[in-house]
């Protein structure tokens, strides 16, 4: 990470681990390869890999961004411009309520992601909500919403500019429109 200043970083719920473990059960369910996997998920392998899947989960909220670092097997490393997001959710299924965890969603402006799809989702963050605003509180700061200084009121230079302006537009729609009658007559 390059010279921000870190704000929050998230903390993630032990029992992240435990989603993560029985979610990949229910994929090796459904699937038809996944039977073949099953058997090693269940020995210790989903056990390991959701474990040091979270000791590299990372998520930090920088005056600049959200940096998001997981994976173990394959790994991610993102960086979201604060100016860029345009929206959180927070989502909790079944699975993650009955655990008391929820899932944070991240959507961003002209993204890559396809339609629906979240630029990055990171489930198990406690206190999903605050992390949220606070992700929010520091992106309104960046674009300038909500900051202390009001918009200045308009004077009347800038409504005489402003009126001059839309004059000229008038002026140029009534000559146009004269043109298209006289054409039109023909």
């Amino acid at each position: 990470m390059r010279n921000e200043t870190v704000l929050r970083a998230a903390v993630f719920d032990e029992k992240l681990k435990f989603y993560w473990w029985v979610h990949g059960i229910i994929l090796c369910v459904v699937t038809v390869v996944g039977w073949i996997v099953l058997p090693f998920w269940l020995l210790g392998f989903g056990q390991r890999v959701c474990r040091l899947g979270f000791e590299r989960l990372q998520c930090d909220l920088t005056d600049r961004g959200l940096h998001v670092r997981k994976g173990y097997i394959f790994r991610v490393e993102k960086n979201i411009p604060l100016d860029k997001i345009q929206d959180l959710t927070v989502n909790e299924g079944p699975l993650l309520r009955y655990l008391g965890l929820a899932s944070l969603k991240i959507e961003t402006a002209g993204a890559a992601a396809p339609q629906g799809q979240a630029d990055a989702s990171l489930a198990g963050i406690v206190d999903a909500l605050e992390f949220r605003d606070a992700v929010l509180d520091a992106r309104d700061r960046v674009v300038g919403f909500g900051s202390a200084a009001p918009r200045p009121a308009p004077t009347d230079a800038t409504l005489d500019a402003n009126g001059e302006v839309l004059v000229s537009i008038r002026d140029s729609l009534q000559r146009i429109e004269g043109l298209l009658a006289k054409r039109d007559a023909k």
